[in-house]
């Protein structure tokens, strides 16, 4: 499968579907992006199902998700 541009990893849901994430420039700002992306017959490429932020916001994402890490039930 090909990368797509800015693409730092993928996140498989199922047979067709991941999210993508990316790094991407924008008028000169860096914005992180999560998006959702889909293989198939009829479409491949992403979808509107995803989020951007700019990449100033990267330690406050971080430190939530440190906070759902937190939260999450441990595995027996």
């Amino acid at each position: 499968m090909e990368k797509e541009d800015g693409e730092i990893g993928r996140l498989k849901l199922n047979d067709t579907d991941y999210i993508l994430f990316s790094v991407k420039e924008y008028k000169g700002k860096n914005y992180v992006d999560l998006r959702k992306y889909v293989v198939s017959d009829t479409y491949t490429g992403f979808t509107k199902q995803g989020v951007r932020f700019n990449a100033d916001f990267f330690p406050e994402f971080e430190a939530i998700l440190e906070s759902v890490k937190k939260a999450l039930p441990k595995p027996e």
